[in-house]
């Protein structure tokens, strides 16, 4: 099979990306290698990956906006989406990452027929109002609470296809240390504040990784809090990230939005650390309460989870995650819907 991927442009393609999709699909791509696939990745310059890489621009947008050389992602995307036009004819499938951004694809005759698009992220009003007039686009998504909204929405051409996790890229420890551990954008529907309030709860320190979305909310909420038990450790590299991960008693996912999937919560349980999250989104289907993790119902429920998250069997936390998302056996579920999509 020959597959062309559409990754979005906001962050490089990497395992250490700033973005879940974009470091994701390092782990997607070399599990469809690895079953034969050959792969094309179209994305930022700066991306990593095994696939053969052509570049839409040098650098991420989101960098390029940063040093004020790029003001909106638009342009960028729709240069994407005509290259993968271009492209298009040389491959069995082209797989889009881009959401609804990639829609356009079905509709150009040319492609439609060979084109897959995966939404990653959230399920909004706007898109179950474009799959109500579009039942017949061929979409995965990540997770069971996507998969209801759109065949609710008349969805006919949609599968579930999770994210997978390689466990060989994550180190284990049965030895943890006392910190809690809070990976991911640093903006309030991921809810670092309240990661902030059940550490304070407990008495325990806390480290905070990742990208700062929204400087108000940094300077307001998360900068007066650090200290000596509280501590912003930045963007963070694979190794720093699986570091974090496996010397944390816990991950404290507290997102106030709902959760598409939640790809956090799997690079933690690879690393044999449960994970305390609030019931929202896709989190249930990835979190198994009593065995991997607790889910909180409210806020005031994240602490004491914590303390009972601390008896389980990292271990177990670790074999369960492998058992449930192998990456192998993702890319193989996905293999069938590409052979799906090429009449094969």
């Amino acid at each position: 099979m020959r597959i062309l991927h559409l990754a979005p442009l906001w962050y490089p393609v990497a395992t250490d990306s700033f973005g879940g999709i974009e470091t994701y699909l390092p782990t997607l791509i070399d599990a469809l290698a690895e079953l034969g696939c050959e792969q094309t990745l179209l994305a930022s310059g700066d991306s990593r990956t095994s696939a053969e890489l052509i570049a839409v621009r040098e650098r991420s947008i989101g960098e390029l906006m940063q040093s004020g050389e790029a003001w909106e992602i638009g342009p960028y995307e729709h240069q994407q989406l005509t290259m993968a036009v271009a492209l298009a004819g040389a491959f069995d499938v082209v797989h889009s990452h881009l959401g609804w951004g990639g829609f356009v694809l079905s509709g150009l005759q040319s492609v439609r027929d060979r084109t897959l698009h995966t939404l990653h992220n959230d399920i909004t009003p706007d898109v179950v109002w474009f799959v109500r007039r579009n039942p017949l686009v061929p979409l995965t998504v990540v997770s069971n609470f996507q998969f209801e909204r759109l065949r609710q929405a008349g969805a006919r051409r949609c599968l579930v296809v999770p994210n997978g996790i390689a466990l060989e890229r994550f180190p284990f420890s049965t030895s943890p240390g006392e910190t809690l551990a809070f990976l991911g954008r640093i903006e309030p529907a991921k809810g670092p504040d309240l990661a902030l309030e059940a550490a304070r709860r407990l008495g325990r320190p806390l480290v905070l990784a990742g990208v700062i979305t929204d400087d108000d909310f940094f300077a307001a909420r998360i900068e007066p809090a650090l200290d000596d038990h509280v501590r912003y450790a930045g963007v963070l590299d694979h190794a720093a990230k699986c570091a974090l991960l496996t010397n944390a008693a816990c991950t404290l996912m507290p997102s106030r939005w709902e959760e598409p999937f939640g790809l956090v919560a799997l690079e933690s349980q690879a690393c044999g650390t449960p994970v305390v999250a609030l019931a929202n989104g896709g989190l249930p289907e990835v979190i198994e309460p009593g065995v991997t993790g607790y889910l909180a119902a409210g806020e005031e429920g994240l602490a004491p989870l914590v303390d009972a998250s601390l008896k389980l069997d990292r271990q177990t936390v670790r074999r369960r995650v492998g058992e449930r998302f192998s990456a192998h056996a993702i890319a193989t579920r996905y293999l069938s819907v590409y052979e799906q999509i090429a009449g094969r």
